[in-house]
């Protein structure tokens, strides 16, 4: 199977909830070690992100739009777009012994960090839409709310502002 055949293939939403299943259970504990899962677990998602927005503007480039790849990309963004606050259960910052971005202000300004993840989410729907509807024009604009909605919480939420 190629490359883009991982990518459209149908296992590959089912073990992002597994995943996102997984690192809830885990908040759950609060030892260094179930913290330090929930950190690598956290870390990976940023990861997942990172690949499927580079996958996504791979795609936009192209003088041939692959709508298909496109809505699979826009779905993945939402999927981790909707999970994201329940990766930085109460507990989860530095001091455990694993490297962590994470800034205090999120635990300490719940409903700022809340209201930053929400606006992602709104991003990422809109986006999944405009690739159901093949409306590159509105698609575009919500491919850059949503990253102006991710560096705007980097800027506040992350102690490191570099990416990856």
């Amino acid at each position: 199977m190629g490359f883009n055949g991982f990518r459209t293939c149908r296992f590959r939403d089912p073990l992002l909830w597994i995943s996102v299943a997984l690192l809830m259970s885990f908040a759950g504990g609060a030892n260094a070690t179930g913290i330090a899962q929930i950190i690598h677990a956290r870390k990976v998602h940023f990861r997942t992100l990172g690949r499927t927005d580079k996958f996504l503007r791979d795609q936009m480039d192209r003088s041939h739009l692959n709508w298909r790849l496109i809505q699979v990309d826009a779905r993945q963004i939402a999927v981790l777009a909707d999970s994201l606050p329940t990766w930085f259960p109460a507990g989860s910052g530095k001091g455990h012994g694993v490297g962590t971005r994470a800034s205090r202000e999120i635990w300490a300004k719940p409903a700022a960090f809340t209201q930053a993840a929400q606006r992602m989410r709104i991003s990422a729907q809109n986006m999944t839409r405009d690739a159901a509807d093949h409306d590159l024009h509105a698609f575009t604009l919500d491919t850059r709310r949503l990253s102006q909605s991710c560096d705007s919480c980097h800027r506040v939420f992350r102690t490191h502002s570099s990416w990856w």
